[in-house]
């Protein structure tokens, strides 16, 4: 195991309503999941440790060296899954994002890792009832997060599980910074057609997008700030 005393963010999620997908909807949505991970490393490099790590049929979890994208990365692999819904089919995922910091990391198998963030994320995900959204810091931070972790993404949670397939399609794109006419250009729906800017801008409309991003950007910056403190505490 390797020993690091970093602030990491960890996310450990599993799929809303697997007992209603048969086993090969379960499949595709773990390897969607899984792909998706690998794609926002490719557009945000360095922020993920190593893969996502599955377990049992429909439970996950992921490293990050960057913190800061904890959000970032959790709207993006939820609106992965929810873009592939339909009238008959309902995909999401639960996800418990952990900040704090991290003992040991098993390479091979993240689940495997010791330390705070593993600790806050994963008695998250047991404790959540009713939300898809959660959020812990480690109790030295806690106290400049409370409003945050009680009330923005409470209500960035209830925003996020409305959002249509068409919306989360926009909503996906727009994380990865995409400008609506980009979004428009590499869009293909299931009946081949692509939407116009303007259909795009009025998904994202739908969706709250632009209060959405004002709270990544938000909390971003809030991590940051207290990845600087936490270094320097090391020094």
């Amino acid at each position: 195991m390797a020993i690091t005393s970093n602030l990491h963010a960890v996310l450990t999620g599993d799929l809303v309503g697997s007992s209603r997908l048969t086993s090969n909807q379960s499949q595709l949505a773990m390897e969607k999941l899984r792909s998706s991970a690998i794609l926002f490393e490719q557009r945000f490099p360095g922020t993920l440790y190593g893969t996502m790590d599955t377990f049992r049929h429909d439970s996950w979890q992921l490293l990050l060296n960057r913190p800061e994208q904890s959000l970032r990365a959790g709207l993006f692999l939820r609106t992965a899954l929810k873009m592939e819904s339909d009238a008959s089919t309902k995909y999401d995922t639960r996800i418990s994002i952990g900040i704090g910091t991290v003992d040991a990391i098993a390479a091979e198998r993240i689940s495997d890792s010791r330390g705070p963030a593993f600790t806050l994320s994963g008695r998250g995900i047991d404790s959540m009832k009713g939300i898809f959204l959660a959020l812990s810091i480690a109790t030295e931070m806690a106290e400049p997060w409370s409003d945050m972790i009680g009330a923005v993404i409470p209500l960035l949670d209830c925003i996020a599980t409305d959002w249509t397939p068409t919306e989360s399609r926009a909503v996906n794109l727009a994380l990865m910074g995409l400008t609506q006419e980009e979004s428009a250009a590499c869009w293909v729906s299931k009946t081949n057609s692509t939407p116009s800017r303007q259909a795009v801008g009025d998904s994202l409309m739908r969706a709250h997008w632009k209060s959405v991003n004002s709270v990544l950007f938000y909390a971003e910056k809030k991590v940051r700030k207290e990845e600087q403190i936490a270094k320097k505490q090391t020094l």
